[in-house]
């Protein structure tokens, strides 16, 4: 039964989306079945795994708005073994308002998962920058909450906001949602401003904050642009290394609970 992790947060540019793509594949590397499912309307998972949203057909748009289109028919291997995406594109904007009169709208997401659980170890569900109601389908989905804050000016804006959300989520509609943790992002160790940031953060959420930190790194950003995972497109780099530190991290946290 497949573990589903959302990555959420409030604001853009956190490292939300570079997080799944490269946690992902770095899971996938170690022999953990993963799919990652791009919420984002703009699609930008989708595009960094190579994937042209204009070119699509079908896309997680359809699973969400359509109640007898699965999941499964949507699902892409990718060029990296035990690694497949749920792509997205722009069409997926419109979706909360069609969503808006359903009855259980909230929960779309996790009954269209349901019958998938199975075939994977991990579910990744890559969040819109936003509250609103796609993110709520993915919290009511998931098990855990990964909170990416990047290190710079501001970086805790907009974090309180998402943390009441989870706690109402998890009140009203999924009691059993945890935060996984708190990963820091895009810290430049060359500043005293990011360096002091990243303290800021430990002392906010203590425990919560992964000890993985994962650094500002060219290479993160040119594997974007190439559409590969970090751990194929410059697998000796330091960006791999974090990542994979990452997996081993979340995985040595599960061996404990």
């Amino acid at each position: 039964m497949a573990k589903v992790i959302s990555i959420a947060q409030h604001k853009g540019g956190t490292g939300k989306t570079v997080t799944c793509t490269n946690l992902g594949a770095a899971l996938a590397e170690l022999g953990k079945s993963v799919l990652m499912v791009d919420l984002d309307p703009q699609a930008s998972l989708t595009v960094s795994m190579g994937i042209n949203p204009v070119q699509l057909t079908h896309s997680i748009h359809d699973v969400v708005a359509d109640q007898a289109f699965p999941l499964e028919r949507i699902i892409t291997n990718s060029q990296l073994p035990y690694l497949a995406l749920a792509p997205s594109d722009i069409s997926l904007a419109i979706v909360e308002t069609q969503l808006a009169s359903r009855i259980g709208r909230e929960k779309v997401l996790d009954k269209k998962l349901t019958p998938i659980r199975d075939r994977f170890d991990y579910v990744f569900i890559d969040c819109p920058p936003n509250l609103g109601l796609l993110t709520v389908n993915a919290l009511v989905a998931a098990n855990s909450v990964i909170i990416p804050i990047q290190c710079h000016p501001l970086a805790l804006y907009g974090v309180k906001h998402l943390l009441q959300v989870i706690n109402t989520v998890r009140e009203e509609l999924n009691e059993d949602l945890a935060v996984e943790g708190v990963l820091l992002t895009m810290l430049d160790q060359r500043t005293r401003l990011s360096r002091d940031i990243a303290e800021q953060v430990r002392a906010a959420f203590q425990d919560m904050v992964f000890n993985t930190v994962i650094n500002q790194r060219i290479k993160l950003a040119e594997g974007a642009v190439h559409g590969n995972p970090i751990t194929f497109y410059a697998s000796s780099s330091e960006g791999a290394d974090d990542y994979r530190n990452l997996a081993k991290e979340l995985l040595a946290r599960e061996a404990k609970t």
